[in-house]
Order: structure tokens, then sequence, then C-alpha cells
């Protein structure tokens, strides 16, 4: 276990569900992206997941689409470009750890 533990939130409660173990994964597809989570949770000292009800994140859903579509940004979100962190870690005990990138082949 080498980095520190890592905070996922996120609009699916399934998903969510399936992270934490309190649901299983029963369609292949999700089974198979679970088993890859899995493997990479081993990188980390301890990972809490949190779901957002999706009603709560319709304008950053909004721009994510977005972005990721290269579309122009909605014009009834309203946004700011960030020059620092986005957010800190509410834990004072955690030590600071650079950010890990996580690759999975197909076995």
């Amino acid at each position: 276990m080498g980095a520190p533990r890592i905070i996922i939130r996120m609009d699916s409660q399934v998903a969510a569900g399936q992270i934490d173990k309190s649901f299983q994964a029963c369609h292949l597809e999700l089974a198979k992206y679970l088993a890859a989570f899995r493997k990479a949770e081993a990188h980390f000292k301890g990972i809490s997941v949190r779901s957002i009800p999706r009603s709560k994140i319709v304008d950053a859903d909004a721009l994510a689409k977005a972005a990721a579509n290269n579309e122009p940004l909605p014009m009834h979100v309203l946004y700011g470009v960030l020059h620092g962190l986005a957010a800190q870690d509410t834990d004072s005990d955690a030590a600071s750890a650079p950010v890990t990138a996580i690759t999975t082949t197909p076995d």
C-alpha cells in the first residue's frame, strides 16, 4: 500500500455501492470495471466512496459533457477558472503525496 487514502464522490449510487461492497456487480461489463478497480485499490491505504444525488451536480455534469465532447460551455452554467488547489484534504493526519497514475492492461 503506497499512496494515501483515496476519496471518491460520484453520482452513481450503483457504482458507489459496488465499490463499497454493499452491492454486487451483476452485469458483466460492470463486473469487469469492478475487477479492475479491486486491483487498483491495493495501491491505496483506504478508500472512501460517497454517492452524490445527480440533482446536486446538474451544472457540473453539463460542464463535463461539454468538455468531453469539445463543445461550447453551456451559457446557463456559471464557472470559474481555478489557479490553485480546488480542494483541501480534511484529514489532518494525511501525508502529502504526489498524484499516482494507475494503468491496467487486459489479462
